[in-house]
């Protein structure tokens, strides 16, 4: 039985997250899916009921990652669930003297995330920003974050976690630093996080296939039958009407091609409002409180810069409405 049952029991504190809308596009995803790719870390996902929070989906590692400290080892294990009814995220990290330790470790001083994100978005240069958070701790020494955003964390490439533990008495040192990395992409993770509203990463249209001929090639799908023309019923054959020839068919303009998106001034991106959920609110502050300087149709282009938080700097883009203010991450599609 995993460790959270733990909290199950002494009442488990949890990360809530405002969930993404479906339509985002995550410059961090490529790279994101990468780094997972190439982590070892192993993942398994599954779900439970919470005596507070209802039902939750919950990814755990497998196997603890190990510190060494001198001839022993601090044994430490990560949790990330989503809250399923109000689509919320909890976070918690245990750490023993033993995989199985139920007495665990207590932290020295709370923990700290750091998130790699690529600096601008979509480049492969990242960036380290530590995660604002605040953890509580139970009697046996698990901690847990809450109130982070779901996209915030996905906007992370990986997630350094960094902690001192303090050790039992009679150990050669009196705490011990824990650092290692996890990838929010990780196919597990990415579960978790679709359970609370994120678009997977790992969602993709199947391609349409192709039928083979005798030959094993590939082949176009075979044509419709025609349908069968309707023939009246008579006792006599209908004379033949006059032959008239039919008049040419007059030539269709054929459409301008679309002109090319005008390049994004420096440190812009161009964007568009989402295409799903009605217009989008422009804003004059980085705050649902803020004034509502214009209201954007679907697809609207948009000239967007990166802040410290979830909202980005926008203007209108050439051509169109003049504006400054700001607009939500999850209103955005990133072209």
């Amino acid at each position: 039985m995993p460790r959270p049952t733990r909290w199950l029991a002494t009442g488990c504190l949890a990360l809530c997250a405002g969930a993404l809308q479906a339509q985002v596009l995550n410059p961090s995803a490529a790279l994101g899916k990468q780094r997972a790719a190439a982590s070892r870390l192993e993942w398994e996902v599954k779900d439970a009921g919470h005596p507070v929070l209802g039902n939750i989906r919950f990814a755990y590692l497998k196997n603890p990652v190990e510190t060494a400290v001198g001839d022993a080892k601090v044994y430490t294990r990560m949790y990330v669930s989503c809250q399923k009814g109000s689509r919320m995220l909890a976070i918690e990290l245990t750490n023993g003297t033993r995989p199985d330790d139920e007495k665990g470790l207590k932290p020295n001083k709370d923990p700290r995330l750091f998130c790699n994100r690529p600096d601008p978005p979509g480049s492969e240069k990242l960036v380290s920003e530590e995660l604002l958070s605040n953890w509580d701790v139970n009697e046996l020494g698990d901690v847990m974050a809450r109130k982070f955003r779901p996209f915030p964390l996905r906007e992370c490439v990986s997630i350094k976690v960094v902690q001192e533990v303090a050790l039992p008495a009679g150990w050669a040192k009196k705490s011990a630093p824990v650092e290692f990395e996890i990838s929010p992409y990780k196919r597990e993770l990415d579960d978790v996080f679709a359970a609370c509203g994120d678009v997977s990463a790992y969602d993709a249209p199947a391609a349409p296939t192709l039928a083979k001929g005798a030959s094993g090639k590939a082949t176009a799908p075979p044509a419709a039958p025609p349908k069968p023309v309707a023939v009246a019923a008579a006792s006599t054959p209908a004379p033949k009407p006059a032959t008239v020839a039919a008049p040419p068919p007059k030539p269709q303009p054929v459409p301008p091609p679309a002109p090319a998106p005008a390049a994004a001034p420096e440190g812009w991106l161009n964007a568009r409002a989402l295409s799903t959920g009605g217009k989008t609110n422009v804003r004059s502050t980085p705050s649902t409180q803020g004034a509502v300087v214009t209201q954007l149709d679907p697809g609207t282009p948009v000239l967007v810069q990166k802040t410290a938080n979830e909202w980005w700097r926008a203007k209108g883009a050439a051509g169109g409405k003049a504006f400054e203010g700001f607009i939500r991450q999850d209103r955005l599609a990133f072209r």
